[in-house]
């Protein structure tokens, strides 16, 4: 899949701004990379608050071709694919269903894919991240985790999009029939 970055220094969400372009008619590939969200949210309307320039926070436009039913595994391969990509940093992580990646129980990430179907075909999907990378102790919920806060070191958004972003590509091959190389 070819990537097409668009960085914004800020938006109201990732997902509302993808699912516009989606709507324009947009090709997958589509990447809204944000420092800041103005509206950020989380699965059931909850608010997904981040400090700006600090975190990691994107959406994704995939048209993979398959039946609406698929759409929840989405959400699960989007989980397991920012697990891939923390594990580069060492970091260990668990799931908590349906949609949160959590490191020493706390969490780490959120995910929220958003996706359109007609007649039993999935049309579009809108895979959302927010990543806790740079986040100090004294600007997260008390829930909350960041890569920066389990390392002891500052990382790079952009270096991390990109791993994010390869670990995602392989995931969704099984999506398209492919593997991750066939689709590249």
């Amino acid at each position: 899949m070819k990537f097409r970055i668009e960085h914004l220094h800020e938006t109201d969400s990732t997902n509302t701004l993808a699912r516009s372009y989606a709507a324009q008619g947009a090709a997958e590939g589509l990447v809204i990379f944000a420092d800041f969200q103005t509206e950020g949210r989380g699965k059931q309307g909850h608010v997904w608050v981040s400090p700006k320039g600090k975190d990691l926070l994107f959406s994704l436009l995939v048209r993979p071709p398959v039946s609406a039913s698929k759409a929840p595994m989405i959400t699960q391969m989007a989980c397991r694919a920012v697990a891939a990509a923390l594990k580069n940093y060492g970091i260990e992580t668990e799931f908590k269903m349906p949609n949160d990646v959590l490191c020493q129980g706390k969490k780490i990430c959120g995910t929220l894919v958003e996706a359109e179907s007609s007649a039993g075909k999935l049309e579009m999907a809108v895979i959302g991240i927010g990543l806790n990378v740079n986040t100090d102790s004294a600007e997260i919920f008390p829930e909350g985790i960041s890569m920066k806060m389990v390392t002891g070191q500052v990382h790079d958004r952009e270096k991390i999009l990109g791993e994010v972003l390869e670990a995602l590509e392989q995931g969704l091959a099984p999506f398209y029939g492919t593997d991750a190389k066939a689709h590249a």
